[in-house]
């Protein structure tokens, strides 16, 4: 009888395992999850939160020639004029892409980010599969697969804290809660000297070849380009709920082809707009409640949400397949103690 409790003892604890192990160095004060959930994708879903996967069109419109020219030079050579493959020209393309919308450090860390809520967009190359990162690693190799990122805050992760005199780059407002138990509304806008979105390269016509590379650089009302009519600061918007998010991010940009030196096309200005639309990616969200403040519920880490995490399937088919471990082990217990 004292081996087969012991034995017993067995898939009980191969069961626990299965489950999860407790993180010893989780803070509930802070704004990260545990570390013990073997499988995910820490660089990405490192926060307390809501994730939601889908893809973010990009789109360039409203095109006109920069001018960079004296003022005497442009009374005497005349306007500039777009070339016909870029006149009145709308370009768009996308990216696969994961909208991280999340708890905020704790005031004593981050005093200067009077944020309700932090805001991320992460693009990539490859639908996230080049790289991974679990909390160990501090290679963080995902910025290679990376082509744009957004934050409405620049983002601590547990290996890399940013300074704590941070300033949010966009202040941010959830609409007050109507009671209809609508999904949450935000707006933003950024009002930095320097524009916070970070540069980027695309693939459009040139005034010489149907196809050539551009760098692209979003612009602020500071940065003095008179010629560019109808410019505004960045702005975004933001809907969300338990099971879906939109979220859209505008603003004025230069671009120049990367191109020969003999390229004719001009320098431009452009509106860019971003549109990110996803669905919940519930196998790494925790619990979002209803009503504001926008308040979570830690679920992901906790109980059976520590489970390890499959990126085809998710969490509940990892779940499956553990349960199924679990009894495999007990029945070849219970087998060797009776028979």
């Amino acid at each position: 009888m004292r081996r087969a409790a012991t034995l017993l003892q067995l898939p009980l604890f191969l069961a626990a395992q299965a489950i999860g192990s407790e993180d010893v160095n989780y803070d509930p004060d802070e704004n990260y999850r545990p570390r013990n959930v073997t499988g995910l994708d820490y660089y990405y879903y490192p926060w307390i939160g809501s994730y939601y996967n889908g893809s973010a069109v990009f789109t360039i419109s409203d095109v006109e020639p920069q001018d960079d020219r004296s003022d005497s030079e442009i009374e005497e050579e005349g306007e500039l004029e777009l070339c016909g493959q870029l006149r009145n020209i709308t370009y768009t393309w996308s990216y696969p892409a994961i909208l991280a919308i999340t708890e905020t450090e704790p005031e004593d860390e981050r005093p200067k980010n009077t944020n309700p809520i932090d805001v991320s967009l992460f693009t990539s190359y490859s639908n996230f599969t080049q790289y991974f990162s679990d909390y160990m690693d501090s290679s963080n190799m995902q910025t290679r697969d990376v082509p744009f990122i957004f934050e409405s805050i620049e983002m601590s992760r547990y290996s890399f804290p940013t300074s704590r005199d941070t300033k949010p780059d966009f202040n941010l407002t959830v609409a007050e809660d109507t009671g209809n138990e609508l999904p949450f509304r935000v707006t933003g806008s950024s009002e930095l000297e320097q524009n916070p979105l970070g540069t980027l390269q695309m693939n459009m016509s040139t005034c010489s070849r149907t196809e050539g590379w551009w760098g692209v650089v979003p612009i602020s009302l500071d940065d003095d380009l008179d010629d560019v009519s109808g410019g505004t600061n960045p702005t975004v918007q933001l809907t969300f709920d338990d099971s879906s998010a939109s979220f859209s991010i505008r603003s004025w940009i230069v671009a120049n082809t990367l191109a020969e030196e003999d390229e004719e096309t001009p320098r431009i200005s452009a509106r860019l707009t971003i549109e990110f639309l996803g669905r919940i990616d519930a196998a790494r969200s925790d619990v979002l409640n209803e009503g504001t403040p926008v308040i979570w519920t830690p679920s992901m880490g906790f109980g059976n949400n520590s489970l390890s995490l499959d990126y085809e399937s998710g969490a509940l088919a990892a779940a499956g397949v553990n349960i199924r471990q679990i009894w495999s082990i007990l029945g070849a217990v219970l087998a060797y103690i009776f028979i």
